[in-house]
Protein backbone atom coordinates (compact mmCIF):
# COMPACT_ATOMS: atom_id res chain seq x y z
CA UNK A 1 0.00 0.00 0.00
CA UNK A 2 2.73 2.39 0.92
CA UNK A 3 4.70 1.54 -2.18
CA UNK A 4 1.73 2.28 -4.32
CA UNK A 5 1.24 5.65 -2.65
CA UNK A 6 4.87 6.66 -3.33
CA UNK A 7 4.57 5.62 -6.91
CA UNK A 8 1.34 7.56 -7.27
CA UNK A 9 2.99 10.74 -5.85
CA UNK A 10 5.91 10.52 -8.22
CA UNK A 11 3.62 10.03 -11.16
CA UNK A 12 1.83 13.31 -10.37
CA UNK A 13 4.79 15.30 -9.07
CA UNK A 14 7.14 14.82 -11.99
CA UNK A 15 4.81 16.12 -14.70
CA UNK A 16 3.76 19.02 -12.49
CA UNK A 17 7.35 20.02 -11.92
CA UNK A 18 8.00 20.02 -15.64
CA UNK A 19 4.94 22.18 -16.24
CA UNK A 20 5.98 24.59 -13.48
CA UNK A 21 9.48 25.00 -14.82
CA UNK A 22 8.07 25.62 -18.29
CA UNK A 23 5.82 28.36 -16.97
CA UNK A 24 8.74 29.98 -15.15
CA UNK A 25 10.83 29.91 -18.34
CA UNK A 26 8.05 31.55 -20.35
CA UNK A 27 7.61 34.30 -17.74
CA UNK A 28 11.35 34.95 -17.64
CA UNK A 29 11.55 35.24 -21.45
CA UNK A 30 8.62 37.65 -21.46
CA UNK A 31 10.32 39.88 -18.91
CA UNK A 32 13.45 40.04 -21.05
CA UNK A 33 11.46 41.05 -24.15
CA UNK A 34 9.53 43.72 -22.24
CA UNK A 35 12.72 45.14 -20.74
CA UNK A 36 14.35 45.44 -24.17
CA UNK A 37 11.24 47.07 -25.59
CA UNK A 38 11.45 49.81 -22.94
CA UNK A 39 15.01 50.85 -23.93
CA UNK A 40 15.05 54.44 -25.32
CA UNK A 41 15.47 54.65 -29.06
CA UNK A 42 18.63 56.39 -30.31
CA UNK A 43 18.02 59.99 -31.40
CA UNK A 44 17.83 60.49 -35.15
CA UNK A 45 20.50 63.19 -35.21
CA UNK A 46 22.54 63.80 -38.34
CA UNK A 47 26.19 63.38 -37.48
CA UNK A 48 28.24 66.55 -37.65
CA UNK A 49 30.96 66.33 -40.26
CA UNK A 50 34.00 68.49 -40.12
CA UNK A 51 32.51 70.93 -37.63
CA UNK A 52 29.89 72.11 -40.14
CA UNK A 53 26.81 71.50 -38.04
CA UNK A 54 23.92 73.86 -37.57
CA UNK A 55 25.01 77.06 -35.79
CA UNK A 56 23.69 77.40 -32.25
CA UNK A 57 23.61 81.21 -32.48
CA UNK A 58 22.85 83.77 -35.17
CA UNK A 59 25.85 84.33 -37.41
CA UNK A 60 27.22 87.88 -37.57
CA UNK A 61 28.34 88.90 -41.11
CA UNK A 62 31.96 89.96 -41.35
CA UNK A 63 32.25 93.33 -43.11
CA UNK A 64 34.44 93.28 -46.22
CA UNK A 65 36.62 96.25 -47.13
CA UNK A 66 35.07 98.39 -49.85
CA UNK A 67 36.86 98.67 -53.18
CA UNK A 68 39.20 101.61 -53.38
CA UNK A 69 37.99 104.30 -55.79
CA UNK A 70 39.98 104.52 -59.01
CA UNK A 71 42.33 107.47 -59.07
CA UNK A 72 42.82 109.28 -62.35
CA UNK A 73 46.43 110.01 -63.21
CA UNK A 74 47.48 113.57 -62.56
CA UNK A 75 48.21 115.38 -65.85
CA UNK A 76 51.84 116.35 -66.30
CA UNK A 77 53.68 118.69 -68.64
CA UNK A 78 55.17 116.46 -71.31
CA UNK A 79 56.71 117.04 -74.75
CA UNK A 80 58.11 114.38 -77.08
CA UNK A 81 59.48 115.10 -80.55
CA UNK A 82 60.51 112.97 -83.51
CA UNK A 83 62.27 114.21 -86.65
CA UNK A 84 61.56 112.18 -89.79
CA UNK A 85 61.57 112.41 -93.58
CA UNK A 86 58.69 114.17 -95.28
CA UNK A 87 56.43 112.05 -97.56
CA UNK A 88 56.44 112.95 -101.24
CA UNK A 89 52.85 114.16 -100.94
CA UNK A 90 51.16 115.61 -97.87
CA UNK A 91 47.39 116.16 -97.58
CA UNK A 92 47.11 118.88 -94.95
CA UNK A 93 43.31 118.76 -94.63
CA UNK A 94 43.36 114.99 -93.98
CA UNK A 95 46.11 115.23 -91.39
CA UNK A 96 45.14 118.41 -89.55
CA UNK A 97 41.86 117.35 -87.96
CA UNK A 98 41.93 120.35 -85.59
CA UNK A 99 43.73 122.91 -87.73
CA UNK A 100 46.34 123.25 -90.48
CA UNK A 101 48.33 126.09 -92.04
CA UNK A 102 50.43 126.50 -95.19
CA UNK A 103 52.82 129.39 -95.79
CA UNK A 104 53.67 131.37 -98.92
CA UNK A 105 51.52 130.03 -101.75
CA UNK A 106 49.98 133.42 -102.55
CA UNK A 107 52.78 135.68 -101.34
CA UNK A 108 55.62 136.21 -98.85
CA UNK A 109 53.32 137.09 -95.95
CA UNK A 110 50.25 135.05 -96.83
CA UNK A 111 48.95 132.03 -94.92
CA UNK A 112 46.57 129.47 -96.40
CA UNK A 113 44.74 127.74 -93.59
CA UNK A 114 41.82 125.56 -92.51
CA UNK A 115 38.66 127.63 -92.90
CA UNK A 116 37.15 125.89 -89.85
CA UNK A 117 40.28 125.53 -87.73
CA UNK A 118 39.47 128.43 -85.43
CA UNK A 119 42.99 129.85 -85.80
CA UNK A 120 44.33 127.22 -83.40
CA UNK A 121 47.79 127.44 -85.00
CA UNK A 122 49.14 130.98 -84.79
CA UNK A 123 52.33 132.63 -86.03
CA UNK A 124 54.15 135.38 -84.23
CA UNK A 125 55.35 138.61 -85.85
CA UNK A 126 56.98 137.80 -89.22
CA UNK A 127 60.72 138.38 -89.50
CA UNK A 128 61.77 141.19 -91.88
CA UNK A 129 64.18 138.88 -93.71
CA UNK A 130 61.40 136.51 -94.81
CA UNK A 131 61.53 135.39 -98.45
CA UNK A 132 59.06 133.25 -100.39
CA UNK A 133 60.42 130.10 -102.04
CA UNK A 134 59.17 127.32 -104.34
CA UNK A 135 62.00 124.89 -103.63
CA UNK A 136 60.23 122.22 -101.55
CA UNK A 137 60.99 118.71 -102.87
CA UNK A 138 57.61 117.57 -101.47
CA UNK A 139 54.15 118.63 -102.66
CA UNK A 140 51.32 119.78 -100.39
CA UNK A 141 47.58 119.74 -101.03
CA UNK A 142 44.41 120.70 -99.18
CA UNK A 143 40.66 121.27 -99.36
CA UNK A 144 38.43 123.47 -97.24
CA UNK A 145 41.05 126.19 -97.02
CA UNK A 146 40.93 129.97 -96.80
CA UNK A 147 41.61 132.19 -98.64
CA UNK A 148 42.62 129.49 -101.14
CA UNK A 149 39.94 126.81 -100.90
CA UNK A 150 41.70 123.98 -102.77
CA UNK A 151 45.26 123.33 -103.91
CA UNK A 152 47.36 120.44 -105.23
CA UNK A 153 51.06 119.95 -105.89
CA UNK A 154 52.12 123.00 -103.87
CA UNK A 155 55.92 123.33 -103.38
CA UNK A 156 56.03 126.84 -101.96
CA UNK A 157 56.94 128.09 -98.50
CA UNK A 158 58.90 130.84 -96.75
CA UNK A 159 62.55 131.09 -95.63
CA UNK A 160 64.76 133.29 -93.47
CA UNK A 161 68.12 134.66 -94.58
CA UNK A 162 70.08 135.81 -91.51
CA UNK A 163 71.40 134.31 -88.28
CA UNK A 164 68.91 134.92 -85.49
CA UNK A 165 65.93 135.12 -87.85
CA UNK A 166 63.23 132.51 -88.26
CA UNK A 167 59.68 131.65 -87.20
CA UNK A 168 57.66 131.50 -83.98
CA UNK A 169 54.42 129.51 -83.66
CA UNK A 170 51.94 128.59 -80.94
CA UNK A 171 49.00 126.22 -80.45
CA UNK A 172 46.58 125.36 -77.62
CA UNK A 173 47.69 122.91 -74.91
CA UNK A 174 45.57 120.95 -72.46
CA UNK A 175 45.39 117.71 -70.51
CA UNK A 176 44.51 115.65 -73.61
CA UNK A 177 47.19 114.21 -75.88
CA UNK A 178 47.76 116.52 -78.85
CA UNK A 179 50.01 116.23 -81.90
CA UNK A 180 51.52 119.15 -83.77
CA UNK A 181 53.42 118.33 -86.96
CA UNK A 182 55.83 120.86 -88.46
CA UNK A 183 57.09 120.71 -92.04
CA UNK A 184 60.36 122.63 -92.09
CA UNK A 185 63.54 122.86 -94.12
CA UNK A 186 67.07 124.25 -94.34
CA UNK A 187 69.10 125.90 -97.10
CA UNK A 188 72.80 126.56 -96.48
CA UNK A 189 72.46 127.02 -92.75
CA UNK A 190 72.14 125.54 -89.28
CA UNK A 191 68.88 125.86 -87.40
CA UNK A 192 67.58 125.04 -83.94
CA UNK A 193 64.12 124.07 -82.76
CA UNK A 194 62.95 125.06 -79.28
CA UNK A 195 59.61 123.92 -77.81
CA UNK A 196 58.11 124.77 -74.42
CA UNK A 197 54.77 124.63 -72.58
CA UNK A 198 53.38 127.68 -70.82
CA UNK A 199 52.32 125.47 -67.90
CA UNK A 200 55.87 124.31 -67.17
CA UNK A 201 58.01 121.26 -67.78
CA UNK A 202 61.24 120.80 -69.67
CA UNK A 203 62.20 122.75 -72.76
CA UNK A 204 62.85 120.43 -75.73
CA UNK A 205 65.39 121.37 -78.40
CA UNK A 206 66.88 119.97 -81.59
CA UNK A 207 69.56 121.24 -83.99
CA UNK A 208 70.59 120.24 -87.52
CA UNK A 209 72.19 121.79 -90.58
CA UNK A 210 72.40 121.71 -94.37
CA UNK A 211 75.59 122.93 -96.01
CA UNK A 212 74.50 122.67 -99.66
CA UNK A 213 72.44 125.08 -101.74
CA UNK A 214 69.54 122.65 -102.17
CA UNK A 215 66.78 122.44 -99.59
CA UNK A 216 66.84 119.68 -96.98
CA UNK A 217 63.48 119.05 -95.32
CA UNK A 218 62.17 117.32 -92.21
CA UNK A 219 58.89 116.65 -90.44
CA UNK A 220 58.82 117.24 -86.68
CA UNK A 221 56.10 115.30 -84.88
CA UNK A 222 55.50 116.99 -81.53
CA UNK A 223 53.35 115.00 -79.07
CA UNK A 224 52.42 116.88 -75.92
CA UNK A 225 50.13 117.21 -72.90
CA UNK A 226 50.04 119.89 -70.23
CA UNK A 227 49.02 119.98 -66.58
CA UNK A 228 46.34 122.56 -67.35
CA UNK A 229 45.01 124.89 -69.98
CA UNK A 230 47.84 126.72 -71.71
CA UNK A 231 49.75 126.82 -74.97
CA UNK A 232 52.77 125.30 -76.64
CA UNK A 233 55.33 127.66 -78.16
CA UNK A 234 57.73 126.79 -80.99
CA UNK A 235 60.79 128.65 -82.21
CA UNK A 236 62.50 127.59 -85.46
CA UNK A 237 65.52 129.87 -85.72
CA UNK A 238 68.62 130.17 -87.95
CA UNK A 239 71.71 129.76 -85.75
CA UNK A 240 74.20 130.28 -88.57
CA UNK A 241 73.96 131.09 -92.28
CA UNK A 242 76.44 129.46 -94.68
CA UNK A 243 75.43 131.66 -97.63
CA UNK A 244 76.09 135.39 -97.75
CA UNK A 245 73.11 135.85 -100.03
CA UNK A 246 70.41 133.93 -98.12
CA UNK A 247 70.97 130.85 -95.98
CA UNK A 248 68.81 129.62 -93.13
CA UNK A 249 65.66 127.82 -92.03
CA UNK A 250 62.45 127.38 -94.06
CA UNK A 251 58.81 126.73 -93.11
CA UNK A 252 56.23 125.07 -95.36
CA UNK A 253 53.27 123.88 -93.27
CA UNK A 254 51.94 122.75 -89.88
CA UNK A 255 49.04 120.51 -88.79
CA UNK A 256 47.30 120.00 -85.43
CA UNK A 257 45.40 116.88 -84.41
Amino acid sequence: MLLEEKRSWREYFAPGLVIFLGVVAVIAFGLVVVTRGDDPQPSNTTPVLGGLGEPTAAQVPIPLPSASPSISPVPVDSIAIERSAVPDRVDLSAEGTIDWVHWGEQGTYTLERNANGGFAILEGTPDPSRVRHTASPEAFSWTGGHPLATAKGVTSGVRSCDAGSGFTLSAPAGTRDTTLRLYVGMIAGRGSLEIRLSTGGKVVTDTWEQTGESMATAAYTVSYTSSGTGKISIKWITDESFDEDCGGVTLQAATLS
